[in-house]
């Protein structure tokens, strides 16, 4: 009986099968023990994109203030006037933004939380009053139009200027059918000035306190000498 494997075929012996699989294992690669290298043009992108991540986080970083709603937001009256003044309902429209999560779009805010817009007597009434709780916020328990709220208000007057804290109080005093005078960027600047020295939020009672007391008045500006006056003695 022959030894011969009948599956094959006669033009294919045991030997040329072994030398067909030793001529592919040939053109394999041998393995190789360590780590390869990686390739040079994907180390460069991953530097490139590790680097434009930290010049756009630090860009659009919002001055790092959990409550500044525009991440390119100035850093408040050092922030640089625009050339033109702007409308101030269209850019309070603009800022009040900010207080969407409280006050919501329609004004009238959260049941026990945060108090109403919309006709409220903090809103349409004393300019000067608004503008300090927008400049210095407010937190504790507060009455508005009979009902009461306990919320905190986040004081603004690091993330915005003059100009742009008179825009959203002018804003707030003349929608939702409110219906107020403007409040002037000048306003702003001298309540600004006259709160510089104080820290932290309002509460009612010392709210109540400062709106009662008469903003300071400046003092005059001295007089020009008269032209040929005489020197005063001793010169």
């Amino acid at each position: 009986m022959s030894d011969q494997n009948p599956n094959l075929r006669s033009d294919e012996s045991p030997d040329r099968i072994m030398d067909l699989h030793q001529s592919v294992m040939r053109e394999q690669e041998e393995p190789t023990d360590g780590l390869t290298s990686s390739p040079v043009l994907f180390l460069l992108g991953c530097f490139f994109l590790a680097g434009w991540c930290g010049y756009y986080i630090g860009t659009n970083s919002g001055n790092w203030e959990g409550n500044v709603f525009n991440e390119k937001i100035g850093s408040g009256a050092a922030a640089a006037a625009p050339s033109a003044p702007q409308d101030p309902m269209v850019l309070g429209k603009e800022l009040f933004g900010n207080c969407l999560q409280c006050h919501k779009e329609n004004g009238m805010g959260l049941p026990g939380e945060f108090p109403p817009l919309v006709a409220s007597e903090f809103v349409t009434g004393d300019s000067r009053r608004l503008t300090g709780i927008l400049l210095r916020g407010l937190k504790g328990e507060l009455t508005v139009n009979g009902a009461k709220y306990n919320g905190e208000m986040p004081a603004w007057r690091d993330a915005f200027n003059d100009e742009e804290i008179a825009a959203l109080a002018t804003y707030i005093r003349n929608t939702w059918g409110n219906k107020a005078p403007p409040v002037s960027k000048e306003l702003v600047a001298s309540t600004r000035k006259e709160l510089a020295e104080q820290s932290g939020s309002w509460v009612a009672e010392t709210l109540a306190a400062w709106a009662a007391t008469a903003p300071p008045v400046p003092a005059p500006a001295a007089a020009p000498a008269p032209t040929g006056a005489a020197p005063p003695p001793g010169k």
